[in-house]
Protein backbone atom coordinates (compact mmCIF):
# COMPACT_ATOMS: atom_id res chain seq x y z
CA UNK A 1 0.00 0.00 0.00
CA UNK A 2 1.36 3.41 -0.91
CA UNK A 3 2.03 5.80 2.02
CA UNK A 4 -0.56 8.33 0.82
CA UNK A 5 -3.26 5.65 0.42
CA UNK A 6 -2.52 4.29 3.89
CA UNK A 7 -2.70 7.79 5.40
CA UNK A 8 -6.05 8.45 3.69
CA UNK A 9 -7.43 5.12 4.94
CA UNK A 10 -6.23 5.82 8.49
CA UNK A 11 -7.80 9.28 8.40
CA UNK A 12 -11.13 7.84 7.22
CA UNK A 13 -11.13 5.29 10.07
CA UNK A 14 -10.32 7.98 12.65
CA UNK A 15 -13.05 10.27 11.29
CA UNK A 16 -15.58 7.45 11.48
CA UNK A 17 -14.59 6.63 15.05
CA UNK A 18 -14.78 10.25 16.15
CA UNK A 19 -18.34 10.72 14.86
CA UNK A 20 -19.77 7.56 16.46
CA UNK A 21 -21.72 8.02 19.69
CA UNK A 22 -23.45 5.26 21.64
CA UNK A 23 -26.40 7.64 22.08
CA UNK A 24 -26.42 9.71 18.90
CA UNK A 25 -27.77 13.25 18.88
CA UNK A 26 -30.04 13.19 15.85
CA UNK A 27 -32.95 15.21 14.58
CA UNK A 28 -35.85 12.79 14.16
CA UNK A 29 -37.83 14.05 11.18
CA UNK A 30 -41.56 13.41 11.24
CA UNK A 31 -42.80 10.75 8.90
CA UNK A 32 -46.23 10.14 7.49
CA UNK A 33 -49.03 10.47 10.03
CA UNK A 34 -51.30 7.45 9.91
CA UNK A 35 -55.11 7.63 10.02
CA UNK A 36 -56.76 7.13 13.42
CA UNK A 37 -56.96 3.48 14.41
CA UNK A 38 -53.91 2.31 12.43
CA UNK A 39 -51.70 2.51 15.53
CA UNK A 40 -53.15 2.12 19.02
CA UNK A 41 -51.73 1.75 22.51
CA UNK A 42 -53.12 -1.52 23.90
CA UNK A 43 -51.21 -1.66 27.22
CA UNK A 44 -49.16 0.96 29.01
CA UNK A 45 -47.34 1.33 32.31
CA UNK A 46 -44.38 3.40 33.45
CA UNK A 47 -42.14 0.41 32.63
CA UNK A 48 -43.48 -0.70 29.22
CA UNK A 49 -45.86 0.14 26.40
CA UNK A 50 -47.50 -2.10 23.80
CA UNK A 51 -48.68 -0.87 20.41
CA UNK A 52 -50.94 -2.60 17.92
CA UNK A 53 -49.83 -1.52 14.46
CA UNK A 54 -52.11 -1.98 11.44
CA UNK A 55 -49.84 -0.25 8.93
CA UNK A 56 -48.85 -2.65 6.15
CA UNK A 57 -45.07 -2.73 5.76
CA UNK A 58 -45.19 -5.52 3.16
CA UNK A 59 -41.72 -4.78 1.77
CA UNK A 60 -39.99 -4.99 5.17
CA UNK A 61 -39.83 -7.94 7.54
CA UNK A 62 -38.47 -5.82 10.41
CA UNK A 63 -38.16 -2.12 11.20
CA UNK A 64 -36.68 0.02 13.94
CA UNK A 65 -39.24 1.39 16.43
CA UNK A 66 -38.50 4.34 18.75
CA UNK A 67 -40.59 6.08 21.38
CA UNK A 68 -39.35 9.67 21.46
CA UNK A 69 -39.70 12.37 24.09
CA UNK A 70 -39.15 15.36 21.83
CA UNK A 71 -35.90 14.42 20.10
CA UNK A 72 -34.73 11.97 22.78
CA UNK A 73 -35.29 8.21 22.46
CA UNK A 74 -36.93 6.78 25.58
CA UNK A 75 -37.36 3.24 24.22
CA UNK A 76 -36.20 1.61 21.00
CA UNK A 77 -35.50 -1.62 19.18
CA UNK A 78 -35.88 -3.81 16.09
CA UNK A 79 -39.24 -5.55 15.67
CA UNK A 80 -40.68 -7.90 13.08
CA UNK A 81 -43.49 -6.38 11.03
CA UNK A 82 -44.75 -9.60 9.47
CA UNK A 83 -48.29 -10.56 10.26
CA UNK A 84 -49.06 -14.16 11.08
CA UNK A 85 -51.88 -15.83 9.17
CA UNK A 86 -54.79 -13.50 8.63
CA UNK A 87 -53.78 -11.08 11.40
CA UNK A 88 -54.59 -7.48 10.54
CA UNK A 89 -51.86 -6.10 12.81
CA UNK A 90 -48.59 -6.79 14.57
CA UNK A 91 -47.72 -5.82 18.13
CA UNK A 92 -44.64 -4.16 19.57
CA UNK A 93 -43.78 -3.93 23.28
CA UNK A 94 -41.10 -1.40 24.21
CA UNK A 95 -39.42 -0.85 27.56
CA UNK A 96 -37.73 2.44 28.48
CA UNK A 97 -33.97 2.62 28.59
CA UNK A 98 -32.33 2.17 31.97
CA UNK A 99 -33.01 5.10 34.26
CA UNK A 100 -36.03 6.29 32.24
CA UNK A 101 -39.77 5.67 32.52
CA UNK A 102 -42.92 6.67 30.71
CA UNK A 103 -44.73 9.56 32.43
CA UNK A 104 -48.50 9.96 32.58
CA UNK A 105 -49.79 13.00 30.70
CA UNK A 106 -46.59 13.44 28.69
CA UNK A 107 -46.66 13.58 24.88
CA UNK A 108 -44.49 11.04 23.05
CA UNK A 109 -43.99 9.94 19.43
CA UNK A 110 -43.68 6.47 18.01
CA UNK A 111 -41.23 6.75 15.12
CA UNK A 112 -40.75 3.78 12.78
CA UNK A 113 -37.65 3.79 10.59
CA UNK A 114 -35.46 1.64 8.38
CA UNK A 115 -32.22 1.82 10.40
CA UNK A 116 -31.08 2.17 13.97
CA UNK A 117 -29.84 5.62 15.05
CA UNK A 118 -26.26 4.41 15.57
CA UNK A 119 -26.08 3.42 11.90
CA UNK A 120 -27.68 6.66 10.66
CA UNK A 121 -25.27 8.87 12.64
CA UNK A 122 -22.34 7.62 10.57
CA UNK A 123 -23.63 9.47 7.49
CA UNK A 124 -26.16 12.03 8.75
CA UNK A 125 -27.46 13.93 11.77
CA UNK A 126 -31.05 13.47 10.58
CA UNK A 127 -33.16 10.36 11.20
CA UNK A 128 -36.12 9.99 8.81
CA UNK A 129 -39.17 8.41 10.40
CA UNK A 130 -41.26 6.51 7.83
CA UNK A 131 -44.32 6.65 10.06
CA UNK A 132 -45.12 8.87 13.03
CA UNK A 133 -47.69 8.39 15.77
CA UNK A 134 -48.05 11.12 18.41
CA UNK A 135 -49.77 10.13 21.65
CA UNK A 136 -50.26 11.31 25.23
CA UNK A 137 -49.16 8.60 27.64
CA UNK A 138 -51.80 7.21 29.97
CA UNK A 139 -51.56 3.97 31.92
CA UNK A 140 -53.69 1.24 30.41
CA UNK A 141 -54.07 -2.42 31.29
Amino acid sequence: MRPMTFAAAALAVLAGCSTYKAKPELTYYHGQNVPPGYITVTKASASEITFEIRVDFARFDRLYHLVLDGNTPVAEGWFRTLRIGSAAAYTVTLKPQEGLSFEAGKTYRLCIGLKNPQEVQMTSSNYPCMVDFVFVFQEKS
